[in-house]
């Protein structure tokens, strides 16, 4: 058997298996995992495999920089919202509050005015009044009693 010294190249480095780099064949594998020169040959095998199997970190490395760059581009999108929100309240509070207090003291005004209208009017005093010959009251006399709405007397029969 061979040695495989130095420890097992890796994906993409140009030096290694004949073939595909991503499948081993049987006896490469065997070469990885015994290694007569080292006393623990298994172990020194499987941690070589191990590297060789590991993935570069630079693919993993763009993925999570590429997600980075988009959650920034989205927090800078949020702070320009929030900006702008600020930027509408500020307006809001700089122009229009100063036009609805002025509409509020103009509305006081003129309640203001309402109530002095309402303290002028009286109820105009009756000017006619009717001659005793069609009183109602003198054909039709009421009692307080009689006044109240009674219920009708009759029962229904069944």
């Amino acid at each position: 058997m061979q040695p495989v010294g130095g420890g097992a190249p890796r994906p993409g480095r140009g030096v290694g298996f004949p073939g595909s780099r991503r499948q081993l064949d049987s006896a490469a594998l065997l070469m990885l995992l015994v290694d007569a020169d080292r006393p623990e040959p298994v172990r020194s095998g499987a941690r070589e495999l191990a590297l060789f199997l590991t993935p570069e970190p630079g693919a993993e490395a763009a993925e999570v920089e590429e997600t980075v760059e988009g959650l920034l581009l989205r927090l800078e999108e949020f702070c320009s919202l929030a900006d702008m929100i600020r930027s509408d309240t500020s307006q809001i509070l700089e122009e229009n509050i100063p036009l609805l207090k002025a509409k509020v003291m103009e509305m006081r005004g003129i309640y203001t005015k309402v109530d002095q209208l309402e303290k002028l009017w009286t109820p105009a005093a009756p000017t006619f009044e009717l001659p005793a010959l069609y009183r109602t009251e003198d054909y039709f006399p009421v009692d307080a009693g009689e006044a109240t709405r009674r219920a009708p007397s009759c029962q229904r029969r069944l």
